[in-house]
């Protein structure tokens, strides 16, 4: 039987987080049903509202509530949501909340069983601590920037945002067992997350390789990212991309049989310079076919090799289409927007309607009256630009 509702229907967080890291997290949360209030400055202009579906991606399905913590009684106001939140989360560089009057310590005053979330560049302490940064200067200084690139020694921006994305959701992960904690011991906790610290728990295997000898890895040196022969991505002769990750002998076996190429099948084997001749004489063979071609081939289920998608095909992939990775929102004047769905599937629940991204205090009224105040109180709180 297929149940209706959500797993974390019930929760209640209040995320004073911007642009990509926390909102990417609180949507991970709010996707599972928890109830999300953004609170938003009155007068911030938060630059992912200039990006519509950039803003449906990470931000359906909350709620919005416009609030200046600067004057008393936003301060109030943000007090009384606190008691009726299990867990806060807030993105600013650390002493920010405290001067705003709303550190941890205070908030917990209010609500001794809050989870009170911080996702940070570099964490409360150290030499970093107030620096000011983005993905690339995390990915720059964890070592990744300096992996990621071709095989001629030059270093790629990644196509997507590693830092912010992996800090979004080690949050998630800690707010989860913090959740967890508060459940056992009926006591809340502080959770912090730094984003540089995110990305050296990804790229911590190859360091802890690095630790045994010393020896610094760069682009295409690497076994995963570009010196192996049997895990790369080549070009074909439409001026297309393939991916071949035949790491295990069994599927570089059947590669080679499907290729034409049995005779290579041993040749993995071989010293770094007869490697580096197989690499070249498979970049002349996918560039002898196209990607159509080589698609066909691709079709054994045993050969681990995909064509590198652009996004215009993603849609009309069979495995997105099979398992409706896309869902489509109306926002209230209509325009339908399309996103991806959370790859987190509860089998037991039914796929609810999501609902699009709120206006930036879109909620106050609701939110203020669930709180106390009255229909004349919540105008003289806008007129004096409190919300």
């Amino acid at each position: 039987m297929r149940m209706t509702g959500k797993i974390l229907e019930g929760i209640r967080v209040l995320d004073l987080s911007r642009l990509l890291p926390g909102p990417f997290g609180t949507a991970v949360l709010s996707d599972m049903g928890a109830e999300v209030i953004k609170v938003e400055a009155p007068d911030d202009r938060d630059i992912v509202r200039g990006m519509p579906g950039f803003n449906q991606a990470i931000n359906h399905g909350k709620k919005s509530l416009s609030l200046n913590l600067k004057t008393e009684k936003g301060r109030d106001i943000f007090f009384k949501l606190v008691k009726r939140c299990d867990v806060l989360v807030e993105q600013f560089r650390p002493g920010v909340m405290e001067r705003l009057g709303a550190g941890y310590e205070e908030c917990r005053k209010h609500n001794p069983k809050l989870i009170y979330a911080s996702l940070s560049g570099y964490g409360s302490r150290g030499p970093y601590a107030e620096k000011a940064g983005h993905d690339l200067n995390y990915l720059s200084l964890s070592g990744i920037a300096g992996i990621t690139g071709v095989d001629s020694g030059e270093l790629a921006i990644p196509g997507v945002q590693i830092a912010d994305l992996t800090g979004g959701l080690y949050l998630v992960i800690g707010i989860l067992a913090g959740l967890q904690y508060v459940c056992k011991t009926g006591k809340g906790l502080r959770v912090e997350v730094s984003m540089f610290e995110s990305c050296l728990s990804l790229v911590g295997i190859h360091l802890a390789d690095f630790f045994l000898n010393r020896k610094d890895p760069g682009p295409g040196t690497m076994n995963l990212n570009g010196g192996l022969p049997n895990y790369h991505l080549y070009q074909t002769r439409d001026g297309r991309w393939i991916s071949l990750g035949a790491l295990e002998g069994k599927f570089w076996s059947n590669f080679c049989k499907k290729a034409g190429k049995p005779e290579w099948e041993n040749r993995l084997w071989g010293n770094a310079e007869e490697l580096v001749k197989l690499k070249e004489e498979l970049k002349e063979l996918f560039r002898s076919r196209t990607l159509e071609e080589w698609e066909k081939l691709a079709s054994d289920p045993d050969l681990c090799l995909e064509p590198v998608r652009k996004f215009s095909e993603i849609e009309e992939d069979p495995q997105v289409k099979s398992r409706g990775l896309i869902l489509s929102i109306h926002s209230q004047g209509g325009r339908e927007y399309r996103v991806i769905r959370s790859p987190v599937r509860f089998c037991d629940f039914e796929q609810e309607q999501l609902s699009p991204a709120p206006e930036k205090g879109q909620d106050n009224r609701e939110i203020l009256l669930s709180l106390g105040y009255s229909e004349s109180e919540i105008e003289v709180l806008k007129k004096e630009g409190v919300i």
